[in-house]
């Protein structure tokens, strides 16, 4: 059973309106009927209607339901019950017997849940020879036309990228997205979104920060150049390099295909939940991103799930706990996408054993040696010691004990830089963090035998 800290609960809101009404819903008063066991909260609450909301929270593995008309995910209600089960426990009664309408949706969850993990047997169902035939010349019709779309757009946006070298960098900053736009559209056209993704790339790099931008663009260029390369040799590379650079370029595996698959990395641990980045995508899309360290194993990990204004954001997992899980792994030579396959209870005390790497120096030669394996690798999780936060000329640097430092990410902002000062006292701690590009992002501290998300 989790009780969240206010820390954890805010990082579920899905916005600030939404964390704000939640704090000021988390009255006793407005609230009848809340009570709780080992696996469930709930409580109703009137609202502007006739009758109440009802409200409920699995509390194992985190999840809201609520009966407002909010599209919201989690709605201001969940939030609020969940700050009044944080901060007045000893006023709610431990009940064993749920209401109905709180088991039916416990019995939801749970086939939910568990779904992947035994085959569906309507799916089994024998067809005839013939009808197994045409279903596997179209497949493998279609996967002729799409690898000839996907050939095509790579060697014209490698022609792209030769003209770009060619002509020289000093004139990028000139360009301005009108130039990169049409072959953003060309790819996503070639069904590569990947290298669509390196082209847009080009956009985002800021070209008034003195020097560095030639260096980033530079490093953008050779990682579109060489998925380029690799891509018009794939049939030459072993399979596991295939599903690399077939994800790289945006083919996708279906999450109940991959949950299904008997022959996917499976690995079961107890995850520590590191922390997660939203981004905003076209077409009103956001892309949520959890980062997760196996404490037994020490392999990493990163769910990734997609929102739109139809398909509300559901967190599976909260930043800040260790979950019991099996994770099943994409295909890669270098697998570290997941999805989860079977949840177990997620609970706050610590593992006695994190596997952190010593110094700047252990965590430089890991990203070395990841680099090897795929040079396209970005957002590397890391957990490191005893790393002190000082001020450079230009900017923040996270120093080790030996006195190597690396530069803070700009995206780093200055609360976060002043909340790791207070709660440091300007003194070394345990830091978890992503490794981006030539830059650092923390994502949280450990202290006493705690972890803390670092809030956004």
């Amino acid at each position: 059973m989790n009780r969240l800290t206010d820390a954890q609960i805010a990082q579920l809101a899905p916005d600030s309106a939404a964390l704000k009404a939640g704090k000021d819903l988390a009255n006793l008063r407005k609230w009848s009927g809340f009570a709780y066991n080992q696996r469930v909260l709930w409580g109703e609450i009137q609202g502007s209607g006739k009758d109440p909301y009802r409200t409920q929270v699995d509390l194992n593995n985190t999840a809201f339901q609520c009966s407002c008309p909010s599209r919201k995910f989690p709605c201001k209600h969940g939030i609020a019950l969940l700050f009044l089960f944080g901060n007045k426990f000893s006023l709610f009664r431990e009940k064993e017997e749920e209401p109905q309408w709180v088991n039916d949706w416990m019995q939801k969850r749970q086939e939910k849940l568990t779904q992947g993990s035994e085959p569906n047997q309507a799916e089994n169902t024998e067809l005839d020879q013939k009808t197994i035939e045409k279903r596997n010349k179209d497949k493998a019709k279609r996967k002729d036309e799409r690898l000839a779309l996907e050939l095509a757009g790579a060697e014209e946006l490698e022609r792209f990228l030769k003209d770009l070298l060619r002509t020289g960098l000093l004139q990028l900053p000139e360009k301005g997205s009108a130039f990169f736009d049409p072959m953003v559209r060309r790819m996503v056209d070639a069904k590569a979104n990947g290298l669509a993704n390196y082209v847009r790339n080009f956009n985002k790099i800021n070209y008034f920060n003195n020097n560095q931008w030639q260096s980033k663009a530079l490093q953008n260029a050779i990682k579109a150049w060489t998925l380029i390369q690799a891509f018009k040799r794939v049939g030459d590379l072993e399979p596991d390099i295939q599903e690399q650079i077939f994800s790289q370029l945006g083919r996708t595996i279906k999450k109940k295909d991959l949950i299904e698959n008997p022959d996917v990395l499976t690995i079961k641990d107890q995850w520590l939940l590191l922390g997660k980045r939203s981004e905003p995508m076209e077409d009103q899309m956001t892309m949520h991103r959890c980062w997760l360290l196996g404490c037994n194993t020490g392999k990493s990990a990163v769910l990734i799930d997609f929102e739109s204004p139809f398909a509300p954001y559901e967190p599976l997992v909260v930043t800040g706990a260790i979950l019991e899980a099996d994770l099943v792994f994409y295909p890669s030579n270098d697998p570290l996408r997941a999805q989860i396959k079977i949840q177990g209870q997620s609970y706050h005390q610590l593992p006695p054993a994190i596997p952190f790497l010593s110094d700047w120096a252990a965590a430089q030669a890991q990203v070395a040696q990841q680099l090897a394996i795929s040079p396209w690798a970005d957002d590397i999780p890391q957990l490191v010691l005893q790393l002190r936060l000082v001020k450079g000329t230009d900017s923040w640097y996270l120093m080790d004990q030996a006195g190597a430092f690396w530069p803070v990410n700009t995206l780093f902002s200055e609360n976060q830089i002043f909340y790791i000062l207070a709660v440091s006292g300007a003194k070394p701690l345990d830091m978890s963090l992503l490794r981006m590009g030539d830059t650092v992002f923390p994502m949280g501290i450990f202290t006493e035998n705690t972890y803390q998300i670092i809030p956004q």
